[in-house]
């Protein structure tokens, strides 16, 4: 009997084989993948940023270490001269400018002081947008830990009148208490820090597209088998044996699939350990793979299925947390198997979600076949 099915699978799988269309379908996944990873490696982000910085200046030094060390969605371009930087951004070639005063410490001094107010950094920009929003809180956090110590070296100075303390004993005295790192650390809720997954704004999304092209897999998988069933290819078979021949098909079809979205994955460098990628990535298949059938169930025809995917492909980039994770639509999100996989990856409870709604859509399948055996459903 094993013999038996493995025969069947491979029949099916050289079936495949046979459709140019399958081998497209396939590449899609890791070409986009890799030029998605290629991508990622180039400097780019939301914003261009034109950067001047007073040479031999240590605090500006500190400052834009802060900048340049932060793996931010900025991209800054150096500039010799604040007049540079003003043009750089009347041309067009950068959204905002971020011009720094020539005397970085002592401006910081005194503003810390209240001595004098005056601009630190001057910020040019072309017109106010949300990553120009976010590139001033970036500003405002790379500044802030040289503007925390000039109060604190004001205070021991000016307040305690410990003048005479070598700078060297001041700094190493303040950083012995200063908070490392960031005060909030990002947890997922299988325990694994956020930190764990390195990789750049552009690479976020590529998951959630992969995990809509496996859908679209299944359901080409599906198209495929009912453009089959219409040729008299499972004449022979009625029923629930066509049920099944329909889950085997689908099922070597994604397992492909699954493969291919597990190198794409592993190619993108948005992988996180084989262990969960595998296990998510299977049930996610199963899930799909009984999905699709029981669509498949319900049109009746390639051509009502076909009239669904484009409303179910934006269902998913906007449901799914593509792009996006918005709180509504909660029941809406319940239906579509990507959002059980997405969440799965750092949530275990959601793979036994999945693999319970799996289980509860073959139900379904059974059913309404046994309907359409008994002719209680017709086309």
């Amino acid at each position: 009997m094993a013999k038996g099915m493995f025969v069947r699978l491979w029949l099916l799988q050289k079936r495949l084989f046979k459709r140019w269309s399958f081998f497209l379908l396939m590449a899609l996944a890791p070409l986009f993948a890799a030029g998605v990873g290629r991508l990622s490696g180039e400097p780019a982000g939301i914003a261009a940023i034109a950067l001047y910085l007073p040479e031999g200046d240590r605090t500006a030094a500190e400052i834009s270490e802060r900048l340049f060390d932060s793996g931010s969605v900025l991209h800054y371009l150096s500039c010799d001269s604040g007049a540079e930087a003003r043009t750089l951004v009347e041309s067009g070639g950068a959204d905002a400018a971020w011009i720094f005063a020539d005397d970085m410490e002592g401006s910081l001094r005194e503003l810390a002081e209240r001595r004098r107010i005056r601009p630190v950094v001057t910020v040019v920009e072309r017109e106010d947008s949300v990553p120009l929003t976010l590139g001033r809180e970036i500003l405002s956090a790379a500044v802030y830990p040289s503007f925390a110590y000039a109060v604190y070296e004001g205070y021991v100075r000016e307040e305690l009148g410990m003048t005479d303390v070598p700078e060297e004993t001041l700094r190493a005295a303040y950083e012995s208490v200063a908070v490392e790192g960031s005060l909030f650390q990002m947890v997922y809720p299988d325990r694994t820090p956020g930190e764990t997954e390195d990789y750049s704004y552009v690479q976020a999304p590529l998951r959630g597209i992969l995990a809509i092209w496996l859908t679209f897999c299944g359901l080409a998988s599906a198209l495929w088998f009912m453009q089959d069933e219409e040729r008299g290819v499972y004449g022979k078979a009625a029923g629930m044996k066509r049920l099944s021949a329909s889950y085997r098909a689908s099922a070597v079809f994604l397992a492909d699939a699954a493969v291919v979205l597990l190198l794409s994955v592993k190619l993108s460098g948005v992988f996180t350990d084989w262990k969960r990628e595998v296990v998510s990535c299977v049930v996610f298949a199963a899930c799909v793979t009984v999905s699709a059938n029981l669509l498949r169930l319900l049109c009746r025809t390639p051509g009502r299925l076909g009239v669904l995917l484009l409303p179910l492909g934006a269902a998913m980039l906007a449901l799914c947390p593509v792009f996006l994770n918005l709180p509504y639509f909660r029941a809406g999100k319940l239906l579509l198997p990507p959002w059980y996989y997405l969440q799965s990856i750092h949530n275990v409870r959601y793979l036994y979600l999945m693999a319970a709604y799996t289980a509860l859509l073959a139900v379904v399948s059974l059913l309404l076949q046994r309907l359409i055996d008994l002719d209680l459903i017709r086309r």
